[in-house]
Order: C-alpha cells, then structure tokens, then sequence
C-alpha cells in the first residue's frame, strides 16, 4: 500500500508528441519546456520567471497553467507517488521512483527530443478508460499536461495494483467534479451525470458572471 497516498496525471505528449514508448522504454514519465536548462531547485516563483522570459514568454493564463504544471512536476511529485498516464482509450499506472532529472540529450525540438524534465518509474498495471469512474474520468478533461488526482488515490491506487475498487456511495444520477482555476486553487462542484449541452452552455454562462475584479 501507497502511504503518501499522492496521485497525479502526467499527459505522454511533451513537446505535442507521443511520447508514451519512450516512457515505457525508459522508465520514466516526462514533461515538455526544452530550452531552459534544468529546473533542479528553482521555486515556483523561479518557475514563473523562467517561463515568462526566453525563448517562451509566457502570459497571463498561458503563464498560470504553464508554470503550474511545471511547478508539480518538478517540486510537488515525490517518489512513491502514484502516476496516471492517459492515453486514447487506455490508461497506464507507474509509481515515481526517483526525483526530478534533466536529460540534456532530449533537450530540444526535434522529432527526437522535446522531453528533458524527467522522473523515473515503475511500471504498475494498466487499464480501459471504460473501467475508471465517473468522477475520475471527468478529472481527466483537464487541459493540463500535469495535474493533482489525489483524490482520486483509492482507485487510482486500486487500479494501478489491479484489485477491485468499490467507491463510496455518492448521489445517484451526479458526478463530483473539479477544475483548477488557477494555481494553488481548484472549484468543486456536484453535477448531473446525464448533464446536457445547452445546460452546460448555461452552467458556462452563470460562472461567467462571477468576477469581483476586472
């Protein structure tokens, strides 16, 4: 059993390539942002910096999420942390082995590269994106290439082991959602599980009208 009890996604797409052979080959799970050197102590506030200068310029949102997902990669997954990997209809557990590295020999561009922040694993089980619940597979839909499912742990920790996970009664007829709005802030919030197009067009428009500052 897992006793940090940590789970977290990381996409196999660094660099918007697949990417998911070379982790499997090297034992590793990975992120993109070649270009910048290693990032081996940098803070979150050392991140954001980094990102928001050359050769990226990251702003605004663009800058939040990246250097938010960086931020997790880097200084927030520990070893023995359990990883998610999606990719199409399947989805691959590893458990984190070792810390952050940087590999200068992946650290560019090319149909080679576009992978040099990286952590090694062990591969666990892997499954169907049918078999995951409802509730994880809608934490899934996050845009990000690395995000926090520890909420998501006893099944993800069931599944990556290949027992049987029996969830917890919830509402019938919801799912339990969460979005990271931005970092170090996530919104949950319950919705129906037959949930239509124009209600989430409705749901989009409500949320809209909630600012307190421009």
């Amino acid at each position: 059993m897992n006793n940090l009890k940590n789970a977290w996604l990381v996409r196999p797409c660094p660099d918007n390539r697949n990417r998911l052979q070379e982790f499997q080959d090297k034992n590793i799970v990975a992120v993109g942002w070649p270009g910048i050197g290693s990032l081996s102590g940098k803070s979150r506030a050392n991140l954001k910096q980094i990102l928001s200068g050359n050769p990226y310029n990251y702003t605004g949102l663009e800058l939040g999420n990246a250097y938010a997902t960086v931020d997790i990669f880097v200084n927030q997954i520990k070893p023995g942390s359990l990883v998610l990997v999606p990719y199409k209809d399947d989805i691959y557990f590893a458990e984190i082995t070792g810390g952050y590295s940087f590999d200068q020999s992946v650290d560019s561009h090319n149909s080679n590269g576009g992978y040099p922040h990286q952590r090694t694993v062990k591969w666990l089980e892997n499954t169907s994106r049918k078999n995951l619940s409802k509730e994880l597979r809608s934490s899934l839909k996050v845009r990000r290439t690395a995000a926090n499912l520890s909420k998501h742990f006893e099944e993800i920790d069931a599944l990556a082991h290949g027992r049987d996970y029996n969830p917890q009664a919830s509402i019938p007829g919801t799912i339990n959602v969460s979005y990271p709005l931005r970092p170090g802030c996530n919104i949950d919030f319950t919705i129906p599980d037959d949930i239509t197009k124009d209600e989430a067009r409705r749901l989009s428009s409500y949320l809209a009208s909630l600012y307190f500052a421009q």
